[in-house]
């Protein structure tokens, strides 16, 4: 069973296990220096506990809290099993205060009595970092201890951590139900903080997977009471009983004035996926697509190896290792130069394929919006080399001006991100079009199939990245564009390019019987995102046979070439060119069809095939405009007597097989006789 389907089945699994044994499994390395846990908490009690007459079967109410019913937008096909939160002596929510005057001691902050952080060290004038927790761990997670000191490296502020282990146990639709009454009562704590002279909008709440959601419920207990919480993060939100459902249920953009969100498990449920798909807030982050992160999928062997030996933590990075590099990512970006730039796009697909890569910036308004993910998120991105008159704190004040207004006005953006596979995740951006060669003896060869492998070199050299996923058939004349990720490589010198041929015997298209595999190039050209800089690494059209690697060096101006006509695909497999234009096909046709023999049949097939042809290529030009179709071939496909067979000609090769209904693609048919004749674009 993969991990991801181990994930997937987690939930379903937790409602049957004891809570003395998943605190024993999950560990509990809390720190002992002056910190009551949770479960000593929990024997604290709050008069609030008492109901109140307004309790119904759907409703009950805990006084300052609020009440908390069962019944839409919570009861719905999303949530099938409501239930109420359990009381808040039970839960008891634990704060701990860390600033750089006690950066490992914990100070208790009693949630139900705002004026418990006097007598602490805690700064009203400082910004508030609030993290905290999701399912089934608990507020000294080495996570959240790890963030924790980040933050205080990164700045003399109030970094509070929000333990709620006794309310995130099994099962699973309990600690759903708890978390609404957990965001209340910090709700009620950050209003009590902001009559004491706390300025909201510098508050800042951190939460991972069910804490994100928790999140949210304190923003919208905030907004019910006429305040608004400055900026909430959420890392992976929990999907199971939030996908899809009602903005007031799950975490949404008006939760507060800046919402955040990094999807790193973002697969559907079924397939292992933890984490909501949806967006989420303002800027909604999927790194590496958001789905599944680079360097997850390994052993379980590796992943106790990563965790230096520890079994249970190597066992949950198994089990959600896409789920947890959220706040990997996360803790790295506090102090890291590198800025997780994400860039805004319809898609993943349409993002590394090189087709949204150009900031916004106070020159050009028609690329897109960018965005650093993570700590930073808040800050408008300035690029590395941006030349302007202005200061930098300056122009960054105005951009934040800008970006508030922006952000403000929008339903959410969709951003993208490359990572590494391991820390340092961030990675440096760079669009990579491969230009392919048209020079008649690339024209001639007819291009191949296969994928190509770049190392770019600067102050250092990157690893041997794979540019296509997959193999694809790389044409003459056609650019291929692609978006990677590489380590810091400072100002680009030169790139070393590779090709490899992938071949399948059980696809004859693929086969090269009388050829040598092999690409031409005719340039590179990169385009460095962070630095804004653009580099064109001539190939020299030479041919690249599979497994070599050339190096190429930079060079202001690369030859340019016209435009390419079409090439032949036949011509790839046999080593002969059949001609550039679509008349001289059809005569080279009918020269081979004419060597099989001297029956009128044949003559009248040729004839047929040539007007059928010519009448087709007119009808595609007029689709298009006139433009003809340089990544398309022109099939005719004829059957005959000769073994039954459709025999191809215009530069491809044909298949055997009987029936118009598995042929896909633009078909025109003509009868000669008793046989019909059928003509294709594919």
């Amino acid at each position: 069973m993969s991990s991801l389907a181990l994930g997937g089945a987690m939930y379903a699994l937790l409602s049957l296990v004891p809570r003395a044994l998943v605190t024993h499994t999950f560990g509990d390395d809390r720190l002992t220096t002056g910190h009551q846990g949770a479960r000593e908490a929990s024997d604290r009690t709050s008069p609030l506990d008492t109901r109140n007459d307004t309790d119904s079967l759907t409703t009950r109410c805990y006084g300052v809290y609020g009440c908390f019913n069962l019944d839409q937008p919570f009861l719905s096909l999303a949530r099938p099993v409501n239930v109420f939160p359990l009381p808040p002596s039970v839960i008891a929510p634990d704060l701990c205060l860390y600033t750089r005057s006690n950066p490992t001691h914990c100070q208790r902050l009693l949630v139900e009595e705002p004026r418990s952080i006097l007598g602490t060290n805690f700064r009203p004038r400082s910004e508030v970092k609030i993290l905290t927790h999701g399912y089934l761990e608990h507020g000294q997670k080495r996570w959240l201890k790890s963030m924790m000191s980040e933050y205080l490296r990164y700045d003399d502020l109030n970094v509070v951590v929000l333990d709620w282990l006794a309310g995130s146990g099994p099962p699973y639709t309990q600690a759903v139900a708890n978390i609404r009454l957990i965001g209340a009562m910090l709700g009620y704590f950050l209003l009590g903080i902001q009559a004491a002279g706390v300025d909201l909008k510098r508050v800042h709440v951190v939460g991972h997977s069910l804490g994100a959601q928790m999140a949210g419920y304190t923003g919208h207990y905030l907004s019910l009471h006429g305040a608004t919480l400055g900026r909430i993060t959420g890392l992976d939100p929990a999907e199971p009983y939030f996908e899809g459902t009602d903005p007031v249920v799950s975490l949404d953009p008006g939760d507060a004035t800046l919402v955040d969100v990094i999807h790193t498990d973002a697969g559907p449920i079924i397939t292992g996926g933890l984490g909501i798909q949806l967006p989420a807030g303002r800027l909604d982050f999927y790194p590496n697509g958001g789905v599944t992160m680079p360097g997850c999928g390994a052993h379980l062997v590796e992943s106790v190896a990563k965790e230096q030996g520890n079994i249970p933590y190597g066992i949950r990075r198994f089990i959600g290792c896409n789920h947890i590099r959220s706040y990997e990512y996360f803790t790295e970006s506090i102090n890291t130069k590198c800025p997780f730039l994400g860039i805004e796009c319809l898609s993943w697909d349409a993002y590394w394929k090189g087709n949204c890569w150009q900031c916004k910036n106070e020159n050009d308004s028609t690329g897109s919006s960018c965005a650093m993910m993570g700590a930073h998120a808040n800050i408008p991105y300035i690029p590395t080399n941006t030349n302007t008159n202005t200061t930098h704190q300056h122009r960054q004040l105005q951009l934040l001006q800008q970006m508030s207004l922006r952000l403000e006005n929008s339903g959410g953006t969709k951003l993208f991100l490359i990572t590494g596979s391991d820390s340092p995740f961030c990675s440096f951006h760079h669009r990579v079009s491969v230009v392919m060669s048209y020079t008649p003896p690339a024209r001639q060869h007819g291009g191949d199939i296969g994928i190509f492998y770049i190392t770019l070199v600067g102050r250092v050299s990157s690893r041997r990245i794979q540019l296509n996923p997959e193999e694809i058939f790389f044409e003459p004349g056609n650019v291929y564009t692609y978006m990677i990720g590489t380590e810091d490589l400072g100002h680009l010198k030169s790139a070393k390019l590779e090709w490899s041929y992938v071949t399948a015997y059980y696809n004859p298209l693929t086969w090269r019987l009388l050829s040598t595999p092999a690409v031409y190039v005719n340039r590179i050209h990169i385009n460095s995102i962070e630095m804004q800089e653009r580099y064109e690494f001539c190939g020299m059209d030479q041919a690249f046979q599979s497994g070599w690697v050339r190096h190429l060096e930079w060079q202001p101006v690369c030859p340019q070439q016209a435009p390419p006509p079409g090439a032949s695909f036949l011509g790839t497999i046999i080593n002969f060119d059949v001609e550039d234009t679509i008349t001289n096909n059809i005569d080279a046709v009918n020269s081979g069809l004419n060597s099989l023999g001297n029956g009128q049949l044949i003559n009248n097939l040729a004839s047929s095939a040539n007007q059928a042809a010519r009448e087709l290529m007119e009808d595609a030009k007029r689709r298009v405009g006139g433009v003809s179709w340089p990544n398309r071939r022109l099939w005719s496909l004829t059957k005959s007597k000769l073994g039954r067979k459709w025999v191809s000609w215009g530069g491809a090769m044909g298949w055997r097989g009987r029936g118009r209904g598995r042929r896909r693609g633009i078909t025109s048919s003509h009868r000669v006789g008793k046989r019909r004749h059928t003509t294709r674009v594919l």
